[in-house]
């Protein structure tokens, strides 16, 4: 629990502190402590146990798409997502930077995901930022990836003010949708698919 802590220091500090000189090729946010290349077994699709959660890991690191908790939506680095809510109103999930750490020595992955502007009907307008830091130990076989999933949420509610009689409705916030890394973590457990990645 003790290296869990430091380790998400670490990477939280932009991975300043944390980088050496094994930092990917690729320049896109993707580190391995002690130098080398990214495992090549960690490449391809990992699908979570709960909620939806995928991630696509490219040769060289990089995430090159991941599927949320919120909302099931599949998103790219720094790029936005257009989706349809329940009733069929437009929204986006717009990602922001995805990065991630390896550590060779104790065979642990985390990856840190942002997405910089939610906006979604879900039965009520749902709007605002999320991040998640996921974090965990790859088995022996290079098949699991047991990991914790910490989320930070800062998300309001929206809905049509009822007073509004007139005009364009005009949404309120109703309620919001909040968390922070500190309340703790839940264990998904991904797992990877067969012949994905390099894999084969």
């Amino acid at each position: 629990m003790k290296r869990l802590i430091v380790l998400f220091g670490c990477v939280f500090l932009l991975f300043g502190s944390c980088q050496e000189p094994g930092r990917n090729k690729s320049g896109a946010g993707v580190i391995i402590k002690g130098g080398g290349e990214f495992p090549q077994f960690l490449a391809g699709r990992w699908k979570g146990d709960k909620h939806g959660w995928e991630f696509v890991f490219e040769p060289d690191g990089t995430i090159s798409s991941v599927v949320i908790s919120l909302g099931g939506v599949e998103s790219r680095p720094n790029q936005t997502t257009r989706v349809q809510g329940r009733k069929g109103e437009p929204g986006i999930f717009e990602a922001g930077d995805f990065e991630v750490y390896y550590d060779s020595e104790y065979r642990e992955l985390s990856v840190n995901i942002k997405i910089k502007r939610v906006y979604i009907d879900m039965g009520s307008i749902v709007e605002g930022t999320c991040e998640y830091f996921i974090i965990g130990d790859i088995s022996e076989d290079e098949k699991i990836w047991q990991s914790d999933v910490f989320t930070l949420l800062d998300l309001v509610v929206l809905a049509p003010d009822p007073n509004r009689t007139t005009g364009e409705p005009e949404l309120k916030e109703i309620g919001d949708l909040r968390s922070d890394f500190s309340e703790g973590a839940e264990r998904v457990i991904f797992t990877k698919v067969e012949n994905s990645g390099n894999n084969k």
